[in-house]
């Protein structure tokens, strides 16, 4: 009898020696990487190391000079893919930025629904319905008829987590989610994002949140000068860092 053996998982997302540049600036220098299924990983590092270009490239908000990349084991990495190569990809992978970027004029229960009627065609009772699920998940389903102006920093975030969660994505991108909030805002955006993970959500997290990174991650990455420098689970990494770049770092970051 032959012997049989499981092939592993394709991976959510993959990359190989990713480069990306701005005229003569290197950014991305050879990143090779993979994501499964129900990673929650942390991306770490000094500003203008490359992490949020990364992220970006990783759902193609940015074009990659080199490289090639895999969503769900289809190749992404072409210089240019069509408006409908586009959508599907961020229906799948989905990101959640900064500042939020909800659309001003559009209730909350309408920047909800925008997305699944225009990509994925759904009917506006089944996106109403998915929304309101989404919304009540974040703790917000009462402020659906707000606008994002009425909504606090953080409830604001919480929205854009549940627009994300609306396209039923395979990832969800976090760039630097709690970097623009009030301090005493944080903490509800992170509550939501760590409930994601216990329910099994693949989730890329550029922060600066370390607390965040080592109990909720099962593996961080430190980036610096446009390459993965370090990674490894968080008790690894943060206890036992092997670079000295990501020794001090961390001791910077322990200062403040």
């Amino acid at each position: 009898m032959t012997a049989t053996f499981p092939t592993p998982a394709t991976p959510v997302i993959a990359c190989e020696n990713l480069f990306k540049s701005y005229g003569d600036l290197e950014v991305l220098k050879g990143v090779s990487t993979q994501f499964q299924k129900g990673d929650v990983v942390s991306i770490i590092g000094p500003s203008g190391c490359g992490k949020s270009t990364f992220l970006r490239c990783l759902n193609r908000l940015e074009t990659i000079n080199g490289g090639r990349l895999e969503v769900m084991g289809q190749d992404v990495s072409a210089h240019k893919l069509s408006w409908k190569a586009l959508y599907q990809l961020r229906s799948k992978v989905s990101m959640v930025f900064q500042h939020f970027n909800l659309f001003p004029h559009l209730t909350v229960l309408e920047n909800l629904m925008l997305s699944p009627r225009k990509v994925l065609k759904g009917s506006e009772g089944d996106c109403q319905a998915v929304a309101m699920q989404y919304l009540t998940k974040v703790g917000l389903a009462d402020r659906a008829g707000a606008y994002p102006e009425q909504l606090s920093g953080g409830q604001k975030q919480r929205v854009a987590i549940a627009r994300s969660l609306c396209m039923k994505p395979e990832a969800i991108l976090f760039d630097e989610p709690t970097s623009a909030l009030d301090p005493e805002l944080v903490g509800e955006v992170l509550g939501v994002m760590r409930q994601l993970a216990e329910e099994g959500m693949t989730m890329v997290v550029v922060t600066h949140e370390m607390q965040f990174a080592r109990e909720v991650s099962n593996k961080v990455m430190f980036f610096n000068a446009g390459l993965i420098e370090e990674e490894g689970r968080p008790e690894e990494v943060f206890a036992n860092p092997r670079s000295d770049r990501l020794r001090a770092f961390l001791r910077r970051i322990s200062q403040h």
